[in-house]
């Protein structure tokens, strides 16, 4: 699927008005779904901004270990915090699990989303002649080897529970 960074640029954007116009009738609930989705829409304008795939860019387990690399190598470490500042605070705590005070949320949706925002479409506007598409095999490779060994990770902790089973049905049948 080809999505083009001006594309996910105005799904942020969009998504943030939305976010804004829930909030004013009162939605905090929804507004914190669709802030989440702006900040979602702008993470992945930052990949796709230095060519990366956007069927990679979307995917958690790809996007998000090289939007962390990404921003750290442009020492925006501030950035990366907000970020998993709201993954918790709007995402989870916000949307889902409805802990975060309504009132913190219309903070942090009026005052921080739009600040954020804004900072990131600086940011790839200054980054998006760099091309990192070169690094998208060796992604793919790191992809494909953390699965084998995620497996065989699995395999021997298996082994491990049908070893500790062996030795107490053992141990328990002389026992009898």
């Amino acid at each position: 699927m080809l999505v083009k960074l001006e594309e996910l640029l105005s799904r942020s954007k969009q998504d943030l008005s939305k976010a804004l116009e829930l909030l004013e009738r009162g939605d905090v609930r929804d507004a914190a779904e669709k802030a989440w989705s702006s900040i979602e829409n702008m993470r992945k304008a930052l990949l796709v901004a230095v060519k990366i795939p956007y069927d990679l860019a979307k995917n958690i387990s790809t996007g998000v270990p090289l939007f962390i690399r990404i921003l750290r190598a442009l020492n925006r470490k501030d950035l990366l915090e907000k970020y998993f500042f709201f993954n918790s605070h709007i995402h989870i705590y916000g949307f889902y699990e409805m802990i975060t005070p309504e009132e913190e949320l219309e903070t942090v949706i009026k005052d921080e989303v739009p600040r954020w925002i804004s900072q990131m479409e600086d940011v790839i506007r200054s980054i998006k002649d760099i091309d990192l598409s070169n690094i998208v095999d060796i992604l793919l490779k790191a992809q494909k080897l953390k699965s084998e060994i995620l497996r065989k990770s699995k395999e021997y902790a298996d082994l491990q529970a049908q070893l500790n089973m062996m030795i107490r049905t053992i141990i328990s049948q002389r026992d009898q």
